[in-house]
């Protein structure tokens, strides 16, 4: 087996003599290792991976049309429940509280900021057109019919 150093001394025999990396042996053609022409691995590329979304666990309350009430943060649930009752005693509608998870930094469903996205057009300016008078084109064709007439 050859040493580093032998390989490297045929390397640069090679490159003085002015051969391409390319050798003939028993009549079929070998590729020399060499540094300028040896291919690279080709890299694998890392999947991105998304950040991890945080969420937050809030108490919803809700009505027997699933329609949201109420929403109060998670060590709050005493004053969530206080609230039910509250609701319970004014109509005879059925609420149920549920912990629900939400984005953090997400402004909570059904807010102003929703609504006012969905709905919102932007005024566009509109240049005035130019109205072209009547008359004008009017002339141009009885013109143009005497001109036809003449001849």
């Amino acid at each position: 087996m050859a040493s580093r150093l032998d390989k490297r001394k045929e390397f640069e025999a090679a490159e003085a003599l002015g051969v391409d990396g390319k050798t003939e042996k028993d009549g079929k053609r070998k590729r020399v290792a060499t540094a300028a022409g040896a291919k690279k691995k080709p890299v694998k590329k890392k999947p991105r991976t998304k950040p991890v979304e945080r969420r937050r666990i809030v108490w919803v309350i809700f009505n027997n049309t699933q329609k949201e009430e109420d929403r109060f943060p998670f060590d709050q649930k005493k004053a969530a429940e206080e609230r039910i009752e509250v609701l319970r005693s004014k109509s005879k509608r059925l609420y149920w509280l549920q912990a629900v998870k939400e984005l953090i930094g997400a402004p909570p469903p059904g807010t102003a900021t929703d609504i006012y996205q969905e709905t919102y057009v932007p005024e566009v300016e509109v240049e005035e057109e130019v109205e072209v008078e009547p008359e004008e084109e009017e002339e141009e064709e009885e013109e143009e019919e005497e001109e036809d007439d003449d001849e």
